[in-house]
């Protein structure tokens, strides 16, 4: 059985670990040097920020669950910039699933809930940010009715990454 609920203070462990290893499986190979990736999950990931995003209440974050296993997660902020067209909405920040449970229609199940919060927050749009190269996820957010409005470029130590915007009406 799947089931989402709004993650509470009393999850941050749950969040945080989930949080962590998803991020390394998605993207780990962006990093070059194991030292930096871990200085970033430390600071993204920490105690401090977790807890002040779960008690923000311009933040959502909600956990995915495959029967009583933590499986997912999402996380929600509104009236969040949207730089191309310099207007307001909620920003789907992240949404992910551990290795194993993606293509199984969870996926889906949990963006529907990350829209309804939306909804709820009477945002007019909802947008997010998807690497150029993860076409996988284009298809799949484009299947949710968000098309590119636009484009960015992440650059750090380790080079340049292309980022597209992508985002619907609500």
């Amino acid at each position: 059985m799947f089931t989402v609920r709004q993650a509470l203070l009393e999850d941050l462990t749950q969040v945080r670990d989930i949080g962590i290893h998803t991020y390394r499986a998605h993207f780990g190979e962006l990093w070059h040097y194991p030292h930096e990736l871990e200085a970033f999950l430390a600071e993204d990931f920490s105690v401090s920020a977790l807890e002040q995003t779960l008690r923000d209440p311009d933040v959502c974050w909600l956990l995915a669950y495959e029967n009583d296993a933590l499986v997912g997660y999402a996380r929600l902020n509104v009236d969040s910039l949207l730089a191309p067209t310099q207007t307001r909405g909620a920003e789907l920040q992240k949404i992910y699933f551990l290795p194993g449970h993606a293509g199984n229609g969870y996926g889906q199940r949990l963006f529907e809930q990350v829209q309804q919060r939306a909804i709820e927050r009477r945002q007019k749009t909802l947008w997010l940010e998807v690497l150029q190269r993860n076409t996988g996820a284009q298809r799949f957010y484009q299947r949710q009715g968000l098309s590119i409005c636009g484009e960015t470029c992440y650059t750090s130590a380790q080079g340049s990454i292309g980022i597209w915007y992508m985002s619907k009406a609500l």
